[in-house]
């Protein structure tokens, strides 16, 4: 079960204002209080977080969920820095699946269903559901969508009509998929009760109820002559189900040689001889089904593999994590060939340079990338300046650029890390102060760096990297700022007073 995400406070640190020079150099205007009224949005930056990934049926399309809507990928084309084609959708697309044709691609977002014209590039319908979905297949024959509402169930929709068929009732699980078997007669998904359930899609009766797991189970497969299902489960296990039969054929698990955690998702290969499934900590197990043996392991990456899909040759396997990574694999080695660039986690911290030509901005995927705001570049030509560094960024706290442009502060929420935008790497840490960082702050001259904490007021020589000084307060600090002439310090604190600090 997807956890919900805690509230990341969002921290904007704008440091100073766009220079005459550089509003004419790039015939923009300067903001000010008469025309900040007709602000407009100018771009928008990164693709977003990953979500679902699903291959056409030709191969063709690499359909990729994301929270600005659904990119479609030319699966040899990953790692272009050109954006691909998005289909833009309310909300965060959270479901989605294509027509066995390969000319619709149903899309799930704000509570709504969408249908997405691959030809005309349009959508040409939807309507409204009662919650949003976040399983979706279509019938083998295309007749039929189900998709899932939660926990009231799932809903099997008449593409052709435009009506809903039947209603499978019971306790779903929130976010577990939803999959015909190839002959399009039967519906498998999971409840709540930890029990893969299969159901008639004729009528939407309920044919049977596969026990075993112990925890949620959220993937699942049909191996392709619809013999077997395969089901993914947080409890570390992957089952194989004769469907036949109703019987459990087998529990694929790690080992003490090679552990896996939480499985989230399954796949077969198009020939049915390999299975593969998702894992935590960025690991995908390749499984031999005839022998029920475990062939190799791809990874670690970071997050957790949350989608799978083999290429219509099988010759790729795409996936799709929590850590917002979308990397193709070479189905048969496990190889790593080549990953997306531009998805990025959620950002919480931006600052412009100086001379504002630079944005840095920070997300929760312990990276921190560099924008190019003369030439209007996308985010993803930049390169990520904390990809190879050994950083700890979790929730950043604060994020800004020395006065004089030579390096970028970032706060983890504990130590403090300086980069250098001119060569994008990280070259030092400030970590001897106690307690929580809260803020942080260049001096004018851009040679002190004060950090507000938890446990009050440290001051570090940014050169150095020492600490000069610490101070306690009475509470937490809440913020920290020099005065221009570099005199005082002051620091606001939860105790309702604000300490300055200064030469005797």
């Amino acid at each position: 079960m997807l956890k919900p995400l805690s509230i990341i406070c969002i921290l904007v640190l704008l440091v100073g204002v766009l220079p005459a020079s550089l509003a004419q150099e790039t015939g923009r205007q300067v903001i000010t209080s008469d025309n900040g009224g007709q602000l407009v949005e100018l771009m928008r930056l990164g693709r977003g977080s990953t979500g679902q990934v699903a291959f056409s049926p030709d191969g063709q399309t690499l359909a990729v969920a994301s929270t600005v809507g659904v990119w479609l990928y030319a699966p040899a084309a990953l790692n272009t820095p050109s954006e691909p084609p998005l289909i833009p959708t309310p909300k965060a697309a959270t479901a989605m699946a294509f027509s066995p044709d390969g000319r619709v691609l149903a899309i799930a977002s704000d509570s709504q269903i969408f249908f997405w014209d691959m030809a005309a590039q349009q959508m040409t319908s939807s309507f409204k559901i009662r919650t949003n979905s976040t399983g979706m297949a279509f019938s083998p024959d295309g007749a039929l969508l189900a998709f899932s509402i939660g926990y009231n169930g799932i809903v099997l929709w008449d593409v052709a009509g435009g009506v809903e068929k039947a209603a499978l009732a019971g306790n779903m699980q929130m976010d577990a998929s939803v999959v015909f078997s190839p002959d399009g007669t039967r519906i498998a998904s999971a409840t709540s009760d930890n029990n893969v359930r299969l159901w008639s899609a004729a009528d939407g009766s309920e044919v049977a109820v596969l026990s075993g797991h112990s925890r949620y189970v959220y993937g699942f497969a049909f191996s392709p002559d619809g013999a077997v299902l395969a089901s993914a489960s947080y409890d570390k296990t992957v089952r194989l189900w004769d469907v036949a039969s109703k019987s459990e054929l087998a529990v694929l698990a790690g080992s003490e040689a090679q552990p896996l955690d939480e499985a989230y998702a399954v796949a077969f290969s198009p020939d049915g001889a390999r299975l593969v499934s998702g894992h935590a900590k960025g690991l995908i197990a390749f499984w031999d089904v005839s022998g029920k043996t475990l062939a190799q392991v791809a990874g670690p990456q970071k997050g957790e593999v949350r989608s799978l899909a083999f290429s219509p040759d099988g010759s790729r396997l795409v996936s799709s994590s929590t850590a917002q990574s979308l990397q193709m694999w070479d189905a048969v080695s496990g190889a790593e060939v080549m990953a997306a660039v531009g998805h990025t986690a959620y950002m919480n911290a931006v600052s412009f340079s100086p001379d504002s030509a630079v944005l840095a901005i920070a997300d929760w995927d312990k990276l921190v990338w560099l924008w190019d705001t003369v030439t209007m570049q996308q985010l993803n030509f930049t390169t990520p300046i904390g990809q190879d560094a050994n950083v700890a960024i979790a929730n950043v706290t604060g994020l800004v650029f020395a006065p004089d442009g030579s390096l970028v502060a970032a706060s983890d929420g504990f130590k403090v890390l300086l980069y250098d935008p001119a060569v994008q790497q990280q070259v030092g840490v400030l970590d001897d102060c106690v307690g929580a960082s809260m803020s942080i702050a260049f001096s004018p001259d851009s040679t002190l760096l004060a950090q507000a904490a938890s446990s009050g007021l440290c001051l570090f020589d940014v050169a150095t990297g020492a600490l000069l000084s610490q101070f306690s307060s009475g509470d937490w600090s809440n913020g920290v700022t020099f005065s221009p002439d570099q005199t005082l310090i002051a620091v606001p604190s939860k105790d309702h007073t604000v300490r300055v600090y200064g030469l005797p």
